[in-house]
């Protein structure tokens, strides 16, 4: 089974009610028609686009270090690898001013096969190919934009793998 990283816009209200009540992560980001409006899937992209901008597989440091592995843990939740976690609004404003400034290219020139392979990167093996760097500045560019979009709405987001 594959890991899939997801983001997901909430307004303040949906954020509330994910704090007071974790399971509502849940029916947020697997709703009962399996029909997810408004998610952004990062498909198998996540945890490379992960390193490339913090330089390390699991750590980092906000405002980038935020983006994908971030933000405040949702205790006693499982989206399927890991806890959910949220960004305030706040948090997801900072990030995505911080993505505007760093484009795929940006992002790309700083692949190195041996320094991926080291790290573990999900998944193995990444090889800095043609079909990669395409994959992975496409997913880049919708990461990017879809931040943007919460930034200008004001929302904050859920983040898991699932």
């Amino acid at each position: 089974m594959s890991m899939i990283g997801n983001c997901l816009k909430l307004s303040e209200a949906q954020l509330a009610a994910v704090i007071e009540d974790p399971e509502e992560a849940i029916a947020l980001a697997y709703p009962e028609d399996d029909r997810h409006p408004g998610a952004l899937d990062l498909d198998k992209s996540w945890h490379l686009i992960h390193f490339l901008l913090n330089g390390e597989a699991w750590g980092g440091e906000p405002p980038l270090g935020n983006v994908i592995l971030g933000g405040t843990e949702l205790a006693d939740t499982d989206a399927g690898y890991g806890p959910f976690r949220y960004l305030l609004a706040s948090e997801v404003r900072e990030s995505s001013l911080a993505l505007a400034k760093v484009s795929a290219d940006d992002v790309w020139s700083g692949f190195d096969s041996q320094r991926v392979k080291d790290a573990d990167i999900y998944p193995e093996p990444w090889v800095g190919d043609e079909t990669e760097r395409t994959y992975i500045k496409h997913h880049y560019e919708a990461l990017r934009e879809y931040f943007a979009q919460a930034a200008e709405q004001g929302a904050a987001m859920l983040l898991y793998i699932s």
